[in-house]
């Protein structure tokens, strides 16, 4: 028999950090850290789609703006503009064609001063799910691991960039991710237990998940390898729905799953319904007429060929609302193909690498160190665990079947993400991060914190855990699994803190750190847009550089608008585009401020990746046109004499590509040198004299790559949308 040892009693410290205090605190921290960063941060691209998509759906029971990016995430974060009783601009001509874009441009305007305003009441809106992932990352770390491990998996919770950036934006990636993981909670819950709060919580979860993203269809397969792990179990199912009952046997236990996934089913199906007014039209019938979506209904269904026959089922049988199919095959056409940058490479179908390493790169390496000592916990600690439905008598196989769910989210998103042609942005992965903070917590295993853990972790077996623990090597490595712990645990908190708050830009130092991040990702891995602010500060600083306007270059990426920032400058292309066809003026010496997307030649549309031989060619071809015109403007009577006597519209395309090539070949130049400042690492910074912009766009070319074999389509090319 194993010898039985009185428990020891909790200490004022052990009370303490079981307790709720340091939940809160930590919790806290992440809220104050969080808000306090995008505080100093201008609205970034997809937020101004996401307030203007949730506000169309709270002021006008109308789904046809920003249908691909979910019901319920947007309608959270324009909650506060539809309390303030802002009204929607019906009558701009961008409401009739569903133009997200320019409807909410229209209205950020007209709030004028506010628009900031409502841009952080919504971000503080995003502070709720925000903390409740946090609290729910807390909870399924303790029910494995402890209340040690519990406040591990918070804490790298808490103090993670990845979250902090994304987490407090107006967009739907936390809010997926939050029902990613309850979701799979839910479900795994049901799996074991079915009484009416494990069907309407199961229900709510799954419903929160498809109104969230339409990445939320990928709970189908993960639902699918979690009831392949309970059957495998075979234990009893316990049923309590009036009058409690076991189910037992594989093949009855597969009929209750099947009748449960009807139930599901149907409550979601119910639920979404609820969320698009019971109506299926996505335009409302007071602005129905005329109206029509930017992609036709055509091109959206020809966008996988695969589930095209079911959406189309779903369509001509009315069984989900118009808004929500719409969005959803929206989504997959323009996943199909997208233009991306990776570490200096262009693609329109994306890379297998590029998820793997936007992870190695954008991860404090903190975690990877944690998730090795995680793995070294389960493998050596064996400390007994309470009893629950699932769990066997041996504590190492109780946890890695407790971690079915998390194990089942994490793989197959990540299969499927390793396939994605989206590769846009490293915020794509953030469902995964959960799943990897609570298997961090693994390593609370060697912190027992509570009685019980002391106890068993004595008197479990004479001959296994009991001379485990005496053993003086085994001894040492539980002092140096604690040391690196809490070193680790200590080292989070402080590069968190140390990057704030330019937590989006955050790269670790096997990418060469945040300075070096332009080379490696851009776009909402980096430049999303955010540094308005930090550009108008600089600008404020440094009068040298903005004293005279005329010597200012801008290149923008993003919705926010430097004039209401008041920054003045030169307009050079940005995305999104705001075509100018009057003569080009030639380009001097200045400060050129450049977003990071833009120097990549991402978004350069139509001329984005490198620079190759048909954009020289096509270049020196239009310099030859622009140039006359550029030297008569010193005669305004020879120039409006030259205008008049040429082609108006092809004149003014010329005009307008010879611009977009003139910056695209600067950028080329500009991306063999070191910016001379950056602005949150975001907005990079070149002092330019007359004679380095006239090397770059008259001497050889910086950089010169072969014409590519095929022209980028015009979807994978000139789109932008948000997923």
């Amino acid at each position: 028999m194993s010898q039985r040892i009185a428990p020891r009693r909790s200490t004022g410290i052990t009370r303490l950090l079981s307790g709720p205090a340091p939940v809160v605190a930590l919790l806290a921290i992440h809220v104050l850290l969080g808000l306090s960063a995008v505080a100093h941060k201008s609205i970034t691209y997809d937020e101004s789609a996401h307030l203007g998509g949730g506000f169309s759906y709270w002021a006008a029971n109308d789904y046809r703006l920003h249908a691909e990016n979910g019901n319920w995430s947007q309608r959270w974060a324009a909650l506060p503009l539809w309390w303030h009783g802002y009204q929607l601009p019906v009558a701009d001509s961008s409401w009739p064609i569903s133009d997200v874009w320019g409807i909410t441009e229209r209205m950020l305007a007209a709030m004028g001063p506010d628009a900031d305003v409502m841009l952080w009441r919504a971000r503080m809106m995003m502070a709720v799910p925000s903390a409740l992932l946090g609290l729910l990352v807390y909870l399924w770390s303790r029910h494995i691991f402890g209340p040690a491990g519990g406040l591990v998996s918070l804490t790298l919770y808490a103090f993670s960039p990845t979250v902090l950036a994304n987490g407090f934006l107006a967009t739907s990636d936390l809010m997926a991710s939050l029902f990613f993981l309850a979701a799979s909670g839910a479900v795994w819950a049901l799996l074991h237990r079915v009484t009416p709060l494990t069907l309407v919580a199961a229900v709510f979860s799954l419903s929160g998940l498809m109104l969230s993203k339409s990445s939320g269809v990928l709970i189908v397969p993960m639902a699918l390898a979690m009831v392949v792990a309970r059957m495998w179990h075979a234990a009893p199912l316990p049923i309590d729905l009036g009058s409690a009952r076991e189910v037992v046997g594989r093949a009855r236990q597969a009929l209750v799953f099947a009748a449960v996934a009807a139930v599901q089913v149907l409550g979601v199906a119910l639920v979404i319904w609820a969320s698009y007014g019971f109506r299926y039209s996505m335009f409302a019938p007071a602005w129905q007429e005329g109206a029509h979506t930017q992609v036709p209904w055509a091109d959206v269904e020809g966008g996988s060929p695969r589930l095209q026959p079911f959406v189309h089922f779903a369509r001509e049988h009315h069984l989900l609302p118009e808004g929500y199919l719409y969005g959803f095959s929206y989504t997959l056409l323009y996943a199909n193909a997208r233009v991306g940058f990776l570490n200096g490479e262009f693609g329109y179908t994306g890379w297998t690498s590029f998820f793997p390493l936007a992870l190695l790169w954008k991860t404090p390496l903190t975690l990877f160190l944690m998730l090795a000592l995680a793995a070294w916990a389960l493998a050596t600690c064996r400390d007994p665990v309470p009893k629950t439905a699932g769990d066997t008598s041996d504590a190492r196989r109780a946890r890695l079947y407790a971690l079915m769910p998390l194990a089942a989210l994490f793989i197959v998103y990540w299969g499927v993400a390793l396939r994605s042609h989206l590769n846009i942005g490293h915020r794509h992965i953030l469902p995964t991060y959960p799943p990897m903070f609570i298997f961090a917590g693994a390593t609370g295993l060697w912190f027992p914190l509570t009685a019980g853990q002391q106890a068993g972790r004595k008197g479990t077996s004479p001959r296994g855990e009991r001379e485990t623990a005496k053993s003086p090597s085994h001894e040492r490595q539980v002092h140096v699994a604690r040391g690196a712990t809490i070193a680790a645990l200590v080292l989070a908190a402080v590069e968190a803190i140390g990057v704030w708050p330019n937590y989006l830009a955050y790269f670790n130092v096997v990418a060469g750190g945040s300075r070096q991040g332009y080379r490696r990702l851009v776009d909402s891995s980096l430049d999303w847009g955010q540094e308005l602010i930090g550009l108008k500060k600089w600008l404020d600083e440094h009068p040298v550089d903005s004293g005279n306007p005329q010597r200012v270059f801008i290149s923008y990426f993003g919705t926010g608008r430097p004039a209401q920032y008041n920054i003045r400058g030169r307009a050079l292309p940005s995305f999104p585009p705001r075509w100018d066809i009057t003569v080009p003026e030639p380009l001097t010496g200045g400060t050129y401020c450049i977003s990071a997307t833009m120097l990549q030649g991402v978004y350069i549309i139509p001329f984005a990746g490198s620079w190759n031989e048909t954009y020289e060619h096509n270049y020196q071809q239009l310099r030859q046109v622009v140039l006359p015109f550029q030297r008569a403007m010193s005669s305004p009577e020879i120039l409006k004499q030259m205008l008049e006597n040429s082609p108006l519209p092809e004149l003014q395309e010329a005009f307008r590509m010879f611009r977009v090539l003139r910056f695209a070949r600067l950028c080329s130049c500009l991306r063999q040198r070191e910016p001379d400042d950056q602005i949150g690492y975001s907005i990079l910074i070149y002092r330019l004299s007359d004679l380095d912009v006239a090397t770059a766009l008259e001497g050889g070319p910086c950089e010169l790559t072969p014409a590519p074999a095929t022209e980028p389509t015009n979807t994978a090319a000139s789109s932008k949308g948000s997923e």
